[in-house]
């Protein structure tokens, strides 16, 4: 079982880690190879040619996995829907991010900025104590 968070703020970067390994995680369906390319060592001026190479993320260790996998079960367990959603979108959005979009957030349920934050804080506060 998972250790319990601190405080509400350890437990919402533990959402947002959790949403980061996500994206971490390999395709579904991976996509199939149209090249076949020999792999070999590039050099260092040759890495990123230009700025519109994509640097893909590095895999997610498994540490990183267990703490996912752990936070879903608690979430699903502990969270009603409604409240599992806002949590979600929340973390998926403020992922590899330094400030929280509140107004996209509020976009995606059709609501004010103001409100979904608030939604967000007290369905993070229902996660916290009923862990």
């Amino acid at each position: 079982m998972m250790k319990r968070p601190v405080t509400v703020e350890a437990l919402h970067l533990l959402l947002v880690e959790a949403s980061e390994t996500e994206r971490r995680l390999p395709r579904a369906h991976p996509k199939p190879s149209v090249t076949y390319w020999p792999v070999y060592q590039q050099s260092e001026w040759l890495a990123y040619a230009d700025e519109t190479t994509r640097q893909k993320l590095d895999p997610a260790t498994a540490r990183q996995i267990t703490r996912y996998d752990e936070l879903l079960d608690s979430v699903v367990a502990l969270v009603e829907e409604e409240d599992r959603k806002i949590l979600w979108v929340t973390a998926r959005m403020a992922a590899f991010r330094t400030r929280i979009p509140w107004l996209k957030i509020g976009k995606v349920f059709s609501i004010d900025r103001r409100t979904a934050k608030r939604r967000y804080e007290t369905a993070l506060l229902h996660l916290f104590y009923s862990m």
